[in-house]
């Protein structure tokens, strides 16, 4: 980490106290953003964090809020809530932490006999920081598709979603969409033709604008080549719910990757 610290020596850093005062935060509230990815961060040879002034800008977005960006991996509720001294000793001894158990809100109702420490339980899952900010959190999807039908049927979704979702029917839409928009997640419609889909699927995967985008196809099942698939998450159906694609999405971010 101490290069990134030399690399960033001409830009503004902040400590978490200045990051906070900022964004009109607490310390914590930055740190776990740290912690999760969604804001970067450098450390000190001292082992404290330091925040480039630009990427609170980013952070904030022209809307004046905070704008997650993908991190490229799920955070446990004990990397969520450890200090950085690590992980306290009540996380490191609860069945979750020793079970490797990504929905730590299902083992919520157990009871503590059983090892479920809940250290951090205060009130209903619902009312956690983590669930709220980790695992209920906004995301931003974007919607590929020529499909009027499925356009407007989405658009017509539950007000409750944590989806915040575009749409584009076009490659020169999905690019500017990724300029303006940033998603995390790119549904992209398997009744496109053959080749607008598989160059979605290529520029999506090196757009510099987007990293770690991660793209879905949503298919009949027979449709998509090896190439797109290799791109492309766990496939959806052609014709999907707002409420659907949202389960589908937070269940690509708790279920362990294949890996061959």
């Amino acid at each position: 980490m101490a290069s990134g610290l030399d690399n960033q020596k001409r830009e503004r850093l902040l400590s978490t106290g200045g990051a906070a005062r900022a964004l009109s935060v607490t310390p914590d509230t930055v740190l776990k953003w740290i912690k999760s990815g969604v804001l970067p961060a450098v450390r000190t040879a001292g082992g404290h964090y330091r925040i480039a002034e630009r990427d609170l800008v980013a952070l904030t977005g022209a809307a004046g809020s905070p704008q997650p960006a993908p991190s490229g991996r799920f955070v446990y509720c004990w990397e969520y809530f450890a200090s950085d001294q690590g992980t306290g000793d009540a996380c490191a001894e609860c069945l979750v932490y020793r079970a490797r158990a990504r929905r730590c809100y299902e083992m919520s109702g157990l009871a503590r006999e059983s090892g479920f420490a809940g250290a951090f339980c205060e009130g209903s899952c619902e009312e956690c920081a983590y669930y709220r900010e980790v695992v209920r959190r906004d995301r931003r999807v974007l919607i590929v598709t020529e499909r009027r039908a499925l356009r407007d049927g989405l658009m017509e979704g539950d007000a409750t979603s944590t989806l915040r979702v575009r749409f584009a029917s076009s490659e020169y839409e999905c690019s500017a969409q990724c300029a303006q928009f940033r998603p995390e997640y790119v549904v992209v419609d398997a009744a496109l033709p053959k080749r607008t889909r598989a160059s979605l699927c290529s520029h999506l995967a090196a757009d510099p604008r987007v990293p770690g985008v991660q793209i879905i196809l949503a298919t009949r099942g027979g449709d998509g080549s090896g190439q797109e698939r290799a791109a492309a998450e766990r496939a959806l159906p052609c014709t999907f719910s707002l409420a659907e694609l949202e389960s589908h999405i937070i269940g690509l971010e708790v279920t362990p990757r294949m890996t061959a």
